[in-house]
């Protein structure tokens, strides 16, 4: 069996199902296939490490690098497939701001036509529309939302890519997600009955949102007759055009099965939205509609769409999926806000994906229309919570007799992930690719000691979260990077004064963190044996904070250390063996060897004392046990 193994994946979509035994991944054929991945047989474009995958005959996965205008102009082609895209419009996603001879680009689709094999003259892939621009015309589907899987190809076996995402959801079941399952299929109740429905389903990074949607729209499908589209959000090019995810999604309801039926009620209803897809249309009909829309507006295009859909949905139940819309155009979130306060009777349900935080971060318009919306009643929001250790015990699966191995795996990952599914599914990986791990017959086992497991961050969720730390103002880094050296919970009048920062500033800078749910959240106040307090906060994943930590030089860390650990004793100088263990973590790191030692010696002769202390106290309680015992007032009170 050949073993494809992707290691660079810094923005891939958690996928937390539990495989069918006979399907499992062994510790030696675990692979990681980016949900940013656009499939176009036999090749796949990885969109977040920008190169592209071609599948060779005997299954393994050969990777070309683009430069990054070509692969620049790949993507855009294929992320609009279908459709036509002209020459103007490439040049101004491309090159945007800046003058480019069409002659330049017609060189970079020539060598992204060598690289994929395609002829001019019989395209397969690019077609060209003289005079007017490029139709990627190979049909498009995006990755299976499984991070961990088997093999992405087998030699003598299908390719996984050859699987519709319903095929391969259909041999996975879903871990700790049953609650927010039951509730989108108590909406998509709602909306059979011809009451719309809008749901928000949100979360932190890597929470599993897609997955649960995959799920539900599997479980969905069978049960009434409907017509599903999905459209996707994405960061950078794709996101400048208006009504982006509802192109998507519209492209798909019209290629798939009584598509032609959507295409006549477009070209009753919505012809500025027909024109957008001129491989539908013949050219005498196309030119027909660009007459007729000249000079249409974003206003009409909405109200067209809102008809048009309401049509749609008369005839058959109709379910919108929009992905990761904290990347959405300002005219989708019109869109979603007409669709919702629509009053007629429609059997529509609008599920849309968000992450709060990336929301926050720019203050997108989308906060304000949901919260609007769920003021309203004009719409639902589920947040998805992290998996507990037992969610993670069921995800590990394996037989009863395994329960001791199950449970301390399980209690590991939970420690490292924080039931992030996206973040143990990476620990769980990356133990599996050093051998720590292995699974057999649907078994997982461990092959050293729990307690001797040392993991270090994944290199792919070490480039997920470097990328998001990068978004920080730079005050707001110095001050994580600060309180890593404390660990991961901290204290403003430790850190803050450690790093040479005012204690008000960088509270400040934590509050406005915490409630944009970035990297920290608020903890109890702190006391000090001196009578004061101090605001506390912790980092939201322990994975955060050793990002932060380590992305600092040896130096600078132990300079911090010793400043904690001086500052450390100044606050505990009246009661110095509360806090012995923690100072002669921070003085050894600090390099300070001596003070290190005289605060372990302090450590152990304070648990030496309660020691004794414990043991003096049994030995009282046995000796009153026995005596209460010897002259039977014990039994007459009740004892055993």
């Amino acid at each position: 069996m050949t073993v494809v193994n992707i290691r660079s994946v810094p923005n891939f979509r958690s996928g937390f199902c539990v495989q069918p035994e006979q399907s499992r991944p062994t510790a030696g054929n675990l692979s990681i296939v980016s949900a940013g991945s656009k499939l176009f047989d036999p090749f796949r474009l990885d969109t977040v490490n920008q190169c592209l995958w071609r599948r060779k005959v005997d299954g393994e996965e050969e990777r070309i690098l683009l430069k990054p205008k070509v692969f620049a102009i790949l993507r855009y082609l294929v992320d609009h497939a279908g459709r036509l895209v002209t020459q103007d419009e490439l040049l101004g996603a491309v090159w945007p701001d800046t003058f480019v001879q069409p002659e330049v680009l017609k060189r970079h689709v020539f060598d992204i036509r060598n690289v994929l094999g395609d002829d001019s003259k019989r395209p397969v892939y690019i077609e060209t529309l003289p005079r007017r621009g490029y139709q990627f015309m190979a049909p498009v589907r995006s990755a299976s939302p499984n991070v961990i899987s088997a093999n992405v190809f087998s030699a003598g076996e299908s390719s996984a890519y050859e699987h519709s995402s319903s095929d391969v959801l259909a041999q996975t079941k879903l871990v700790g997600r049953d609650r927010p399952l039951r509730e989108l299929r108590t909406s998509l109740g709602g909306a059979l009955r011809g009451q719309r429905q809008i749901v928000f389903v949100t979360g932190e990074l890597g929470i599993g949102k897609t997955t649960l949607v995959d799920e539900f729209q599997r479980q969905a499908a069978p049960c009434a007759p409907m017509r599903i589209g999905r459209g996707q959000c994405v960061e950078g090019f794709g996101g400048k055009e208006p009504y982006y995810p509802m192109l998507e999604a519209l492209g798909e309801l019209c290629r798939g099965p009584e598509g032609d039926s959507v295409v006549r009620i477009l070209a009753a209803q919505a012809p500025t939205w027909l024109v957008q897809f001129p491989s539908l249309v013949k050219r005498q009909e196309r030119e027909s509609l660009e007459r007729e829309i000249a000079g249409a507006t974003k206003q009409r295009m909405l109200r067209e769409i809102g008809v048009a859909l309401e049509t749609i949905a008369s005839e058959t139940p109709l379910l919108l999926v929009f992905e990761d819309l904290h990347w959405a155009d300002p005219s989708t979130v019109d869109l979603i806000s007409a669709l919702a306060r629509g009053r007629s009777i429609a059997k529509l349900m609008v599920i849309g994906t968000f992450r709060p935080v990336d929301l926050a971060l720019v203050r997108h318009p989308l906060r304000a229309v949901a919260q609007d919306l769920l003021v309203h009643q004009l719409c639902q929001e589920f947040t998805l919570e992290p998996l507990t250790e037992t969610d993670i015990a069921a995800y590990l699966g394996g037989e009863p007799t395994d329960a001791k191995v199950l449970d301390g795996l399980a209690a590991l990952l939970y420690e490292r992930s924080e039931g992030n599914p996206l973040f143990m599914v990476a620990a769980l990986e990356h133990m599996a690719q050093r051998g720590f791990v292995a699974n057999e017959n649907g078994t997982w086992t461990l092959n050293v000691p729990v307690e001797e497991i040392d993991l270090e961050v994944p290199e792919n969720l070490h480039q997920m979260i470097e990328a998001r730390i990068e978004r920080l103002s730079e005050e707001e880094r110095r001050a994580l990077e600060v309180a890593s050296v404390a660990g991961v919970s901290f204290c403003s009048a430790v850190s803050a004064t450690a790093g040479d920062m005012d204690v008000e500033n960088f509270e400040t800078l934590c509050e406005g963190l915490s409630r944009r749910r970035q990297k920290v959240r608020s903890a109890d106040v702190r006391r000090f044996p001196d009578g004061t307090a101090s605001s506390c906060y912790q980092f939201a994943h322990a994975l955060y904070r050793e990002v932060l930590y380590r992305r600092q030089s040896p130096g600078r860390r132990a300079k911090l250390h010793l400043h904690v650990a001086e500052r450390l004793e100044a606050l505990y100088r009246q009661r110095p063996a509360e806090a012995a263990s923690e100072l002669a973590n921070h003085f050894e790191k600090g390099g300070d060897c001596l003070r290190a030692r005289k605060y372990l010696q302090l450590a152990a002769d304070t648990a030496g004392r309660r020691c004794r202390q414990a043991v003096e106290i049994l030995e009282r309680s046995r000796s009153e046990i026995r005596a209460l015992s010897s002259t039977g007032a014990f039994a007459a009170q009740g004892g055993f």
